[in-house]
């Protein structure tokens, strides 16, 4: 049985200009910097073996509370990383869908294979993330942080559930959710926790 906790990077300055990341980045906000601090008091409840992260700057930030609240020392991956945004990068949607209508509606005709201009598609960071998520499975009896971006944990948590009863549509992910997902042979199970309540049963959805 393995055990997986998906965190998200706290709140960045671009989050709250509603800017498109990617792979470039943006510092913490102070809200930012809470919701690492309270991720790190979270996880710190638990016996955690592993601590791994994508190597941007906004979850290098997020995971220094995580790591001293668990006591251990935290692993960058490359494929942990965001979906490459390429051209995209340092926009809002407002801007692209002025400026670009053609490229943006090729995105939401193709959600998962659409690649912006020098930039990757979901299907991309898919092919990715699986091997990093088999080699984890393949290690039982752990529990293991994995500290991402919004896309990125939404394919993983599609990798993770896959067909399990538990399947449901995958809503966003904010930057206080924290999702845990259990592995037994085929079978998961997900809760989350939610401002560091919790933990609730399924996936996360937003109120409307």
């Amino acid at each position: 049985m393995t055990t997986f906790f998906l965190v998200r990077h706290g709140e960045t300055e671009w989050n709250t200009q509603r800017r498109i990341q990617g792979w470039a980045d943006s510092p913490l906000t102070s809200l930012g910097l809470a919701q690492a601090e309270a991720h790190g008091r979270l996880l710190g409840m638990f016996r955690i073996d592993r601590v791994l992260a994508s190597p941007l700057g906004r979850t290098k930030q997020t995971v220094v509370p995580i790591a001293q609240e668990t006591g251990v020392v935290a692993e960058y991956d490359d494929r942990l990383r965001e979906v490459c945004m390429g051209d995209w990068s340092g926009r809002t949607s407002q801007e692209l869908q002025s400026r670009h209508l053609d490229q943006w509606q090729a995105r939401l005709d193709d959600p998962e294979g659409y690649c912006p201009p020098n930039g990757e598609s979901r299907l991309d960071v898919k092919r990715r993330v699986a091997p990093l998520i088999t080699e984890l499975i393949d290690a039982p009896q752990q529990m293991v942080v994995l500290v991402s971006h919004g896309i990125t944990i939404r394919i993983l948590l599609d990798l993770l559930l896959g067909s399990s009863k538990h399947r449901k549509p995958i809503r966003g992910v904010p930057n206080d959710l924290v999702y845990c997902v259990t592995r037994q042979s085929s079978d998961a199970t997900v809760t989350h926790y939610v401002k560091g309540a919790g933990p609730f049963e399924g996936l996360f959805i937003p109120e409307v």
